[in-house]
């Protein structure tokens, strides 16, 4: 009709923080996953590191009597029986295996912690600390180097993130962006 104004744009809510399109263009999530996987395979290497520790201090030689040995796909499996100082018997099973495969009745002398028993490990075979220390730089370094990442592009995963609960346009979820954006201006 002539003469009536345009209808005026209607303002819509901006859409709420709980649905997956926000949170999931939000750098704080990618940042706490991160950290829950370097953690995970940091605490790997200190395990190993732990354990390698208990062994070289509280760890008994002893002679034991191969019960399984078969190959695998991967490597080796075999079972040892050992018999402690004090007359209980024990199955562990083998960490570093021998270069020939034992057959069940051979003996081995092998060393074991007390305290955890179900391991146990060639004698003259002890867990070195380049398996623990090469977890700990794996997960590490990675680490450093995403967080050197998210320092530099926070406040563009961040915008993204706003623009999209706000119902402006942003590129869809794994869509190839420039890894290194420029802070856009606000007009």
């Amino acid at each position: 009709m002539p003469g009536t104004p345009p209808p005026a744009s209607v303002q819509r809510e901006p859409r709420s923080r709980w649905r997956p399109g926000y949170w999931l263009r939000l750098p704080a999530l990618s940042a706490f996953l991160f950290a829950c996987g370097v953690l995970i395979v940091v605490n790997c290497g200190i395990g190993g590191l732990v354990d390698g520790q208990h062994l070289r201090e509280r760890g008994e030689t002893t002679s034991a009597v191969v019960e399984k040995a078969r190959k695998q796909r991967r490597g080796v499996s075999i079972t040892v029986r050992i018999t402690t100082p004090r007359g209980e018997v024990v199955r562990a099973r083998l960490i570093e295996t021998p270069d020939d495969l034992p057959t069940p009745g051979d003996r081995l002398t092998v060393v074991y912690d007390p305290e955890e028993p179900g391991y146990a490990y060639l004698s003259g075979h002890e867990p070195s600390v380049f398996g623990p220390v090469l977890f700990i730089v794996l997960g590490v370094v990675p680490g450093a180097l995403y967080g050197w990442y998210l320092r530099r592009t926070w406040s563009h995963w961040r915008d993204q993130a706003d623009d999209w609960r706000h119902r402006r346009p942003v590129p869809r979820l794994g869509e190839r962006q420039n890894p290194w954006p420029r802070r856009r201006s606000r007009a």
